[in-house]
């Protein structure tokens, strides 16, 4: 989010994607296909703004069987700032 509270493209892709918990490959597989290949995210944005995200309460990690791969949820907040934004 910006200082007014507005999302970014790319941070409105990535909690729209996040409505069910993926791991980080799998947000910027939904992005692009949700955006019809208009948004691409590479790694240093996604992880970047994962890490935003997760500062701000908007996303926590959610338990996955497996350890590889971090998986990300929506937190309530979250949920509330895209409602918001849509």
């Amino acid at each position: 989010m910006d200082e007014k509270g507005a999302l970014t493209e790319a941070v409105y892709y990535i909690l729209l994607a996040l409505i069910s918990p993926l791991h980080g490959y799998g947000i910027m597989q939904r992005v692009k296909a949700m955006s019809h290949g208009r948004v691409i995210l590479g790694a240093g944005t996604l992880y970047g703004a994962i890490n935003s995200l997760l500062a701000k309460g908007l996303i926590d990690p959610f338990p996955s069987d497996d350890a590889r791969r971090k998986e990300y949820a929506l937190t309530p907040l979250g949920l509330a700032a895209l409602k918001g934004e849509v």
